[in-house]
């Protein structure tokens, strides 16, 4: 089984096409056979990581046809490490909507819901792990189509709207990334990523104009897909309108794997060497600058909690793609530190604004006084998840801010350090009046002494958010491993 990494895509398929008849018969047994499956597949993630670490990659030919002419999936190390952390994070996030879903969403949708949230986890894991470049567009079309149902699933009009917005810009978004496919094919005759890589290492000398225009189009597309500034049109309205498991995945992971994709493509298919040469990696620079500064201005005058938490994301986002334009080898570590804290603080965030909303029935950020002493759990957590965005010490979003600005200067692009400074007090401006809210205001009985209670949400809801915030501050205490497999990854594409 080690061996046949098909499997993380099979293992999420069935149960997911089971689902519908569960959701008509046995309606009860959809979030544990959800639950299940995520954990399945984590530990089967996990297997293949290890097996990737002790062995060397793992690749194999669907159907027995060997590439260029069959699909050929791998397990490396960008993609083991994705496959634990979309899986992880899945777990996590199935295990919370068992009992947060009854709460925003119509009862009868829940069977049909977990329909559409393994179809977007199994395709994120083929988007991660596949190496056939028209296959990978096969699941980014997957993915944005079931990172759609979860926006809409709550079927009232805002998130029906978002849903559609989403819907159109992401299918703008596909159009470029296709035609771009189109004229790699048209060049190098091949659509496996590395006999593609291999045949325009040799041409690339050929074709100047047609290379700037495919690279081009995939930062458009990809850009629109994971929403970057300002390409990201869609994403507060989605992210705001969605349950807040939904709300979890889109921010934490969906679109994290387009920057995975992109990553690859240029990476594998264009090779390191072309990409410090060409200008995209400058605009990815200024675009990634700009999400840092415009996502936190966005951030700061939102009174919706979850929409506060959705520019934010945007925001987050540049500092990745900074670390992706700045190119040395330990800012695009510094990048994928930030990529895998940032799945982590927007899991703990949205959750916490779910479980907020399932005590309360409170969204907006001014109405969220006394929240510490009646949820004083779920209040630690998001706290903690909050010190990392703007990051502070002991947290993971410290670590991987402190890179960033580091490689800033090794890279020669000191203002850089300014900005990733002035970010953080941006952050801290959105954030820290929520906090206070929590601890230091009480509007009802001010002169009433107030005493920490017990959350009043299940189990099931709390751990998940123990979970992440642990691992935020495991990133900021004892990131050393994490780091060091990073440098792995950065080192297996760049040399």
């Amino acid at each position: 089984m080690s061996k046949v990494p098909l499997y993380l895509i099979l293992g999420g398929l069935i149960p997911s096409f089971a689902m519908p008849v569960l959701a008509r018969w046995r309606r009860k047994t959809c979030a544990p056979l959800a639950v299940l499956t995520c954990g399945g597949l984590f530990v089967l993630a996990l297997t293949y990581g290890r097996e990737m670490l002790t062995s060397g990659p793992i690749y194999q030919a669907v159907a027995d046809w060997p590439p260029p002419w069959g699909i050929e999936i791998a397990i490396e190390p960008v993609s083991a490490l994705m496959a634990v952390l979309i899986t992880g994070l899945y777990l996590l996030i199935a295990l919370f909507s068992c009992r947060a879903l009854s709460k925003e969403i119509n009862p009868d949708s829940i069977g049909w819901y977990y329909v559409e949230f393994l179809l977007c986890l199994t395709s994120m894991l083929g988007l991660v792990i596949t190496h056939d470049i028209f296959n990978m567009y096969v699941f980014i079309e997957v993915v944005g189509i079931s990172a759609c149902a979860l926006v809409v699933s709550k079927g009232d009009r805002t998130s029906t709207e978002a849903s559609l917005k989403y819907l159109i810009l992401a299918t703008i978004g596909s159009g470029f990334i296709l035609l771009a496919i189109g004229m790699l094919y048209m060049i190098t005759g091949h659509l496996n990523m590395r006999f593609a890589g291999a045949v325009l290492a040799e041409s690339a000398g050929q074709y100047p104009y047609m290379i700037w225009i495919m690279l081009t189009l995939f930062v458009v597309g990809f850009g629109i897909k994971s929403a970057l500034f300002p390409l990201h049109l869609w994403l507060p309205d989605a992210h705001a309108s969605a349950p807040s498991p939904s709300s979890a995945i889109l921010s934490s992971l969906v679109v994290k794997v387009y920057i995975i994709a992109l990553f690859k493509l240029f990476f594998i298919v264009f090779g390191n060497e072309y990409y410090q040469l060409s200008n995209v990696r400058y605009l990815l620079m200024i675009l990634g600058a700009a999400a840092m500064l415009f996502g936190s201005f966005f951030a700061f005058v939102q009174l919706d909690l979850k929409r506060r938490l959705a520019y934010s994301t945007v925001a987050q986002l540049g500092y990745i793609y900074l670390g992706l334009g700045l190119a040395t080898p330990w800012a695009i570590v510094a990048a994928f530190y930030h990529l895998v804290v940032h799945a982590l603080m927007k899991t703990c965030l949205f959750l916490c604004a779910g479980a907020i909303y399932y005590q309360t029935g409170e969204k907006k950020v001014n109405r969220l006084q006394n929240i510490g002493f009646t949820m004083p759990l779920t209040a630690g957590c998001f706290t903690v998840a909050a010190f990392s965005m703007v990051g502070l010490p002991l947290t993971g979003g410290f670590i991987s801010k402190y890179l960033l600005a580091v490689e800033s200067m090794g890279a020669s692009y000191p203002y850089f350090i300014a900005l990733i400074v002035l970010s953080g007090l941006l952050n801290a401006a959105y954030y820290f009046p929520i906090i206070w809210q929590f601890y230091f205001v009480n509007v009802e009985q001010p002169s009433e002494k107030r005493i920490f209670q017990r959350d009043r949400i299940p189990f099931t809801m709390q751990l998940p958010i123990i979970a992440a915030a642990a691992g935020i501050i495991v990133l900021g205490t004892a990131g050393v491993m994490a780091y060091d497999y990073l440098q792995q990854i950065v080192l297996h594409f760049l040399s």
